[in-house]
């Protein structure tokens, strides 16, 4: 595509949303995504330095992956990049979805797919490797239920969530407060150990946890991998 298509389309997908790409990208030409980046480990730049870390020990070449909630379809592309099979990158916003296929169209992106779909109808013979969920949990209204459901589609699950702190299983309410959109609610923030327990109703138990320990966020980012028992 030509520098000045790339710079219109961008500014378009931009315009119809009345608001800023949720991920930067640079693709060619140094042509941005955002007009600015921001200072936070919620950030797809940022977020993309600890998580491609993790994903560096475990088996992603030739692994099937479903990004669930993938916005603009930043991390599905740098997954796909690292060698997996397959990504499938679904959201519920159609203006995102459509962001990341212009995405996956300049950077010409291979084994990745992004199309609207609802986690809940996805067929369980639908089964991945691994299922991801960054910054998902805490923005959906039955996080118990989210969980469940990613554990039901895939062997391992990689979540990423603003975190409350503290050692017990909680969760704050935070009574729907909007973001930008009407798909950007914020509704609960968990402690680890409430995941955890989730989790482990669903017969995931191995666990790896990655803190936050470098922003000084209300709420930190944390990262958790759960592997399913496979004795049972």
């Amino acid at each position: 595509m030509k520098i000045e298509d790339i710079k219109k389309e961008i500014e378009s997908l931009k315009e119809h949303g009345n608001e800023e790409w949720n991920h930067q990208y640079d693709f060619p030409s140094n042509i941005k995504t955002r007009t600015r980046d921001i200072n936070s480990p919620g950030y797809n730049v940022n977020k993309w330095k600890r998580l491609e870390a993790i994903l560096s020990i475990l088996e992603v070449k030739n692994k099937s992956f479903i990004d669930i909630g993938c916005s603009d379809g930043y991390y599905s592309i740098q997954i796909a990049k690292m060698g997996a099979k397959s990504v499938f990158g679904t959201d519920l916003d159609p203006l995102r979805i459509k962001r990341a296929n212009f995405a996956k169209k300049v950077l010409k992106a291979k084994n990745v797919e992004f199309k609207v779909v609802d986690l809940y109808k996805i067929q369980k013979e639908e089964l991945f490797d691994y299922s991801v969920g960054l910054g998902l949990i805490h923005r959906i209204p039955d996080m118990d239920q989210c969980i469940e459901r990613m554990c039901s589609i895939s062997k391992c699950v990689i979540i990423e969530f603003k975190t409350l702190r503290g050692k017990g299983d909680d969760f704050k309410d935070h009574h729907t407060s909007s973001k930008s959109n009407k798909f950007n609610k914020l509704y609960k923030t968990p402690t680890v150990e409430y995941v955890k327990k989730v989790f482990r109703r669903f017969n995931f138990v191995d666990f790896e946890v990655y803190e936050d320990k470098t922003s000084h966020l209300n709420y930190p980012r944390t990262i958790i991998v759960a592997k399913r028992d496979l004795s049972e």
